[in-house]
């Protein structure tokens, strides 16, 4: 189950960036219109992506995540890639090597 904030927050990123694109449903830096189904989504990538991030305490940056989302809404693109998993154990041993350490 995702964290309630990453769901939250995701909607509101969506929101703000169609608004400050124009009319709802602009994808950034282009004329093509969102449906509905498209918009949902794109706010299932961002809150899975933000989700990932909170859980693991990666920083991400909000704007490409949600440029990004909004991209493969337009396309219709059903998969996009997750964390690897090279990623989070790499920083979890970093963390645990640094504690050892003191």
């Amino acid at each position: 189950m995702k964290h309630p904030h990453a769901i939250s927050l995701a909607k509101r990123l969506i929101d703000s960036r169609l608004k400050r694109n124009g009319t709802q449903g602009a994808a950034p830096d282009s004329q093509i219109q969102l449906d509905q189904q498209q918009q949902a989504w794109a706010l299932e990538i961002l809150s899975t992506h933000l989700d990932a991030c909170m859980r693991q305490g990666l920083p991400t940056d909000l704007g490409e995540a949600v440029d990004e989302a909004l991209e493969f809404a337009t396309r219709r693109e059903r998969a996009y890639e997750p964390i690897p998993e090279g990623v989070r154990w790499h920083s979890a041993l970093v963390i645990l090597e640094e504690k050892k350490a003191d």
